[in-house]
């Protein structure tokens, strides 16, 4: 009696410290591009707006503009440029 209670004491813990490291790979956050832990880490554009008004640092119409332009015209340069 007392070898059989051992035994089933004994397999129950082998049991339960093979599915803890299961259990625990199981829970790993992964990152995929922006989700990290299964959070995005990134915010988005209009997040970012909504943040800088808020803070009273949002740009004016004309240095977005201006940011678009240049951004725009190195996009451009890249496209046009030759394979080295």
């Amino acid at each position: 009696m007392e070898s059989t209670r051992f035994r089933i004491l004994a397999m129950a813990l082998t049991f339960a410290l093979l599915a803890a490291p299961a259990a625990a790979v199981a829970q790993t956050p992964t990152r995929e591009g922006n989700i990290w832990g299964w959070r995005d880490h990134q915010p988005t554009m209009a997040q970012t707006r909504q943040s800088e008004e808020a803070a009273g640092v949002a740009p004016t119409p004309e240095q977005s503009d201006a940011s678009s332009a240049t951004v725009d015209q190195l996009y451009r340069e890249l496209l046009h440029r030759s394979p080295d």
